[in-house]
């Protein structure tokens, strides 16, 4: 692919990526002001912005691989580099005192952690048994294989902070 090319896509994910998360906050609090149409429409670009930043970075990458080659890329190197960066990102913002900073990245790192777990626990699993359940704390990302815990372990949201996760 055109280096420049290259370049532009990658800033278009970028933004598109950053863009879905912005839209997501807004719709939070659209609809802590009661604002029902407007969180409904915040949440649908956040969608759109979502499908739009994986289309592209298909095409930066390409298409995926097998499913042990997927998982090797995850759970032996993306998930691992994203620990170390937010132990490392954690550090900083404890010795810059910035505690929720801190806090944040600590409880990131946490649950990054617990990806691999539930990939461990899914490898033992009989392949017989290909049905999963999941619900996703909407505020740290916690995982919870199972029900939706009444407080998320992590950061203490409630269960209704958790989404149901269904492939």
């Amino acid at each position: 692919m055109n280096q420049i090319l290259q370049e532009q896509l990658q800033k278009i994910f970028m933004e598109m990526t950053r863009g879905a998360a912005r839209k997501k906050i807004y719709a939070m609090r659209a609809e802590q002001e009661g604002n029902k149409a407007l969180a409904s429409l915040f949440l649908a670009i956040s969608n759109s912005e979502s499908t739009q930043a994986t289309r592209f970075l298909i095409q930066l990458r390409g298409q995926t691989g097998s499913n042990e080659s997927n998982s090797s890329m995850a759970f032996d190197h993306e998930i691992p580099a994203t620990i170390s960066l937010y132990e490392q990102t954690g550090q900083l913002a404890g010795d810059v005192q910035e505690k929720a900073m801190h806090s944040a990245c600590s409880q990131s790192a946490r649950v990054q952690r617990m990806h691999l777990s539930l990939k461990k626990k899914l490898d033992r699993k009989n392949p017989q048994d290909n049905t999963a359940s999941y619900h996703v704390c909407q505020f740290c990302g916690f995982i919870m294989e199972g029900k939706a815990p009444e407080n998320c372990p992590i950061c203490t949201a409630p269960a209704s902070r958790f989404q149901e996760i269904i492939a």
